[in-house]
């Protein structure tokens, strides 16, 4: 089975080198300096303590005609428009394309642009830091790939990437798992304006109680449209957001599994602020506030985590560096935007 990462950055890497290192047949296309990175051997790690050394990869040539079975399609939400281009010369009439971007919804792109192809969902719920030849995978969560509707290939997808380093398993029901890490996501947008890792994020209570209303509003919204979340976390999604309230020695003290986490982790959307380029906040609190709209249900804090996070592109674009908010700045800005 041919496959090739399409978006090799922290996640494509990652999930890449873990299907070398089963053996499988796998090449990234890839530019600038994860070009550079991935043509020199790499140290893989995880939270738990495990530890891998992958030789260097094999790139995608594009002056080579070469068809691939399964693509694994890990770029952020907002370069998918331009993927048709890139994707077209890579496919077969019987490859497959896995989506791997946070949000709901936002495989329809590449529905619209191969109809004729199985498009699938993949939900990613870990994190991965760099250092140099240092990929790390820093927090915890099990890779979940939609059912292809074909036993024999869903166990070839998991045979694929199951590793120590990287649990997986196939949904039959992918859109509430979505749902699901999509409420965990909702610290992104957070964790970019607080700009600080997430573990030290998490320490500070008015960024947490933020979180939480950002969260029950997600909970008004897949309850009113009788979607079922399922357990994506340690903890029931349903319980998060009143964890989360708690002050800082009960939240310290019952919540060790949510900051067992790499210090240094930081969230997509901090590395996209931060690098001057378009977050995924239309992805993300978009998709909330889009269904909110539909049930008729009011999202204040959603709608004004957008505001706060256009504002920093903004001030970045112009100044080329946004301010950091405070916890209780934060807190204090949402309020306003209400």
């Amino acid at each position: 089975m041919k496959q090739c990462i399409v978006g090799s950055g922290l996640i494509g890497s990652f999930l890449g080198s873990v299907i070398a290192l089963n053996g499988g047949d796998i090449k990234f296309v890839a530019r600038g300096e994860w070009l550079a990175r991935l043509q020199q051997p790499l140290t893989l790690t995880d939270y738990k303590g495990h530890k891998a050394n992958v030789p260097a990869a094999n790139i995608h040539s594009p002056n080579v005609t070469e068809k691939y079975d399964v693509i694994w399609l890990t770029v952020k939400c907002t370069a998918l428009k331009d993927m048709a281009n890139v994707l077209s010369p890579l496919l077969h009439p019987r490859s497959i394309i896995i989506c791997c971007q946070n949000g709901v919804g936002s495989h329809h792109i590449m529905l619209r642009a191969f109809p004729h192809h199985q498009v699938l969902r993949a939900m990613v719920p870990f994190n991965v830091v760099v250092q140099g030849q240092h990929l790390h995978k820093g927090s915890q969560g099990e890779l979940v790939i939609e059912d292809s509707g074909d036993k024999t290939l869903n166990q070839r997808l998991l045979s694929t990437v199951r590793h120590n380093l990287l649990e997986a398993h196939i949904s039959d029901d992918i859109e509430p798992v979505q749902w699901a890490k999509l409420q965990l996501n909702l610290g992104n947008g957070v964790n970019a304006l607080a700009d600080m890792p997430v573990k030290a994020m998490l320490q500070q209570r008015p960024y947490r109680r933020v979180i939480a209303s950002l969260m029950d509003e997600l909970l008004n919204v897949t309850g009113a449209a009788g979607i079922a979340l399922p357990k994506v976390a340690n903890i029931h999604g349903r319980w998060i957001p009143r964890v989360l309230r708690l002050p800082n020695g009960l939240f310290t003290l019952l919540a060790k599994q949510m900051l067992a986490i790499d210090p240094s982790v930081k969230t997509s959307m901090w590395w996209d602020l931060n690098n001057g380029k378009t977050t995924e906040k239309t992805f993300l609190y978009g998709a909330v506030v889009s269904k909110a709209e539909e049930l008729n249900v009011a999202v204040p804090y959603n709608r004004a985590i957008i505001s706060l996070l256009r504002e920093a592109e903004e001030q970045g674009n112009k100044q080329h560096r946004y301010r950091a908010l405070s916890p209780e700045t934060l807190e204090a800005r949402v309020r306003e935007q209400m």
